[in-house]
């Protein structure tokens, strides 16, 4: 006979009693309840829970601190797969169309993402917003800079402020929504962490606000420089007289007239889409009149050409798809034919430099910004500072990089120059995110996260403007645009190597952020 009183005897008692909970539960009536029958019900339900307990189950339920960092890199991810997908959408179909629909894809799955049920279905949710997001940027980027004067191109530098506008309004929106609908400690019965949910559909509404805006409130016309590389003449000629008196309000002049008239006329000639033509002379058959009529029907529309063939042989499909072949292959020479003056002796060094400053800098600022807010709620004010005082210094921390770009403007211009600049704005971020790191204090705490908000801006301000400068007009673009997938590259990488290290202390994004900076300014 078991002894009463031993760990044996409690735990078939307890069996007993979850036994006799369970039968209780499953007997009540399943016609409506009255409101004492349904409280009867909710207790019973309470009891059957604290039987269960804590377990496996409930785990599979929150998230470690050391995978919070897969959120920011699924982010990053998204971005720089859009980034090359709508950027070669915009150059293929035209940039009114990419404008327009990143936009609604970042409302789409800005919405979605606040429906998810599990942390990995928000992080897939989360590429789709990022795939959005990263093509939106260099979009309307192009955009701005082909319907603007050369000499009034400098105004795309200073629009980097409006980044810092979007993460003050994200930041305030963030202090309004996400401290009452957010659990302060472990999440306890009753309490629903639904903040970011509202958070994220919040944000997804606000933005297709702006698709509205874009779609409905003003007009937007295709890019000129876009259908002079198309050899759409007639159409770039109807664009450009539109925006002269939609500036103007008055009659062309005669030498606009004329202008156009010379666009239109002299520079129109038909011409073979060179990447629908086979150009290597060990293939004789592209050489044909045959070949070539076929690739121009295909220039105008591939899968057309593609149809047409149906239901004859195999053979007949060789030629198209050589031409695809070809014109991969040419496609991805004409890549690497962009990429070799980079690393040419006289540019190598800068290359090399501009790099590894970029991967620097992207992974560093990016371990400072996704763990602030987690050191915040546990060393702020220690430990026990509130989340709407957590979302306020968040709000002050966005705001201190708002004169960033101005700033930046400013300071190239005069006696430290560009390279100067970022030398020492990287040095006092670093020294910042030391002071932030080893002080205690709370107001210590935000003044030096504020600080290394506005050389942070103030950073990125300058490395933009430097890296094209750098290099000649030929090559820029590609030099921008590999730089800009490096510091995605460092983006994803980043949170995933710092998460990893979260579980050891929770300084340590702080000291990885503000040891990485060094470097970059050494």
């Amino acid at each position: 006979m078991i002894p009463s009183g031993t760990a044996i005897d409690r735990s078939r008692q307890q069996g007993q009693h979850h036994q006799s909970v369970l039968v209780e539960f499953t007997q009540l009536p399943t016609r409506p309840l009255s409101p004492e029958e349904q409280i009867a019900q909710m207790t019973l339900l309470d009891d059957l829970m604290d039987d269960i307990g804590m377990g496996k189950f409930q785990k599979q339920l929150l998230v470690e601190d050391r995978y919070i960092g897969i959120l920011s890199s699924s982010m990053f991810v998204g971005m720089m797969l859009g980034a090359m997908f709508w950027g070669m959408l915009a150059d293929a179909y035209g940039r009114k169309q990419a404008f327009n629909f990143t936009l609604a894809v970042t409302t789409v799955f800005g919405v979605a993402s606040g429906f998810a049920h599990t942390y990995w279905l928000l992080c897939l949710l989360i590429i789709g917003l990022g795939f959005g997001v990263g093509g939106n940027m260099p979009v309307d980027g192009a955009l701005f800079l082909e319907f603007t004067p050369k000499k009034n191109q400098y105004l795309l530098t200073f629009l980097s402020i409006f980044f810092s506008f979007g993460a003050v309004a994200t930041s305030f929106l963030g202090y309004l929504l996400l401290p009452p609908y957010s659990c302060e400690g472990p999440v306890e019965g009753g309490c629903q962490e639904n903040g970011w949910r509202y958070m994220l559909i919040a944000l997804g509404g606000l933005t297709s606000s702006m698709v509205i805006g874009r779609v409905i409130l003003f007009r937007l016309e295709e890019s000129p420089k876009f259908l002079l590389n198309h050899n759409r003449h007639q159409e770039a000629a109807v664009v450009l007289c539109r925006i002269f008196r939609i500036n103007h309000n008055e009659p062309q002049s005669n030498a606009f007239e004329e202008n156009i008239e010379t666009l239109t006329s002299r520079f129109n000639q038909p011409a073979l889409d060179e990447s629908f033509v086979d150009e290597s002379s060990s293939d004789s058959d592209s050489d044909s009149s045959d070949t070539v009529t076929e690739s121009q029907s295909a220039r105008r529309s591939p899968t057309t050409a593609l149809f047409r063939h149906q239901g004859s042989s195999l053979g007949k499909y060789k030629p198209i798809l050589s031409r695809y072949r070809h014109q991969w292959r040419h496609k991805m020479h004409r890549a690497m034919d962009r990429l070799r003056p980079l690393l040419e002796p006289k540019f190598r060094v800068s290359t090399i430099l501009i790099w590894i400053i970029w991967t620097l800098i992207a992974f560093a600022y990016t371990a400072f910004n996704v763990f602030y807010p987690k050191f915040l709620q546990e060393h702020g004010q220690d430990g026990n500072q509130s989340l709407k005082q957590v979302y306020l210094d968040i709000l002050i921390y966005a705001a201190a990089g708002v004169p960033g770009s101005v700033l930046a403007t400013v300071m190239v211009e005069g006696r430290l120059g560009r390279r100067y600049t970022m030398a020492v704005s990287t040095f006092g971020t670093a020294a910042a995110a030391v002071l932030f790191a080893t002080l205690k204090s709370h107001a210590a705490m935000t003044i030096f996260s504020a600080i290394l908000s506005l050389l942070a801006t103030l950073n990125y301000a300058v490395l933009y403007s430097y890296t094209p400068e750098v290099f000649p007009s030929d090559i820029r673009g590609t030099a921008c645009g590999v730089a800009a997938a490096i510091s995605r590259l460092a983006g994803i990488a980043s949170p995933l190597v710092v998460g990893a290290m979260l579980s050891v202390s929770t300084y340590f994004p702080l000291w990885a952020s503000a040891i990485t900076f060094l470097i970059a300014a050494i």
